[in-house]
């Protein structure tokens, strides 16, 4: 009778470590899918950061070219000429004729290219902006057009 005893002890003994290794199994589970949902959300929070402020650059471009071309418009009409032109934008305001491509030009991280193609049937120019960066190895782009007219 001593001995059914002793059986039935270590059979208790022998579940109780297999519902330690389940629960660990199961914690890890849990941990490392936290660990993965934190991982992304910190990584699109970084994108949605990053596209803002490329957006943001992406409007000063505009700004900048309607202020060029509030000054005057023969002036302006020199940056898109007949041809598209495509112009290096920095973050002092400053023109550079691109030459391949722009050189991280904003902050360190981003790039901002402008290109002003005049449209004669519509007597416009068409200025497309165009606000790059890297991210690990993927390139992201923030485009913005808008087109603009003579109207002194």
């Amino acid at each position: 009778m001593k001995k059914n005893q002793h059986n039935h002890s270590e059979y208790q003994s022998g579940q109780t470590l297999a519902e330690v290794v389940v629960a660990i199994g199961v914690v890890v589970l849990l941990v490392t899918g936290l660990i993965f949902g934190t991982s992304v959300t910190l990584k699109a929070s970084q994108y949605g950061k990053a596209r803002s402020q490329a957006v943001q650059y992406a409007q000063e471009a505009i700004e900048v070219t309607r202020n060029l071309r509030d000054s005057g418009w023969t002036t302006f009409f020199t940056y898109g000429g007949v041809s598209p032109l495509s112009w290096c934008l920095n973050k002092a305001g400053v023109w550079t004729a691109m030459s391949g491509s722009c050189s991280t030009n904003i902050d360190t991280v981003y790039t901002r290219t402008v290109t002003l193609t005049w449209i004669e049937i519509d007597k416009k120019m068409k200025v497309d902006v165009v606000v790059s960066w890297i991210d690990g190895n993927k390139t992201f782009t923030v485009p913005v057009t808008t087109y603009f007219t003579q109207w002194k």
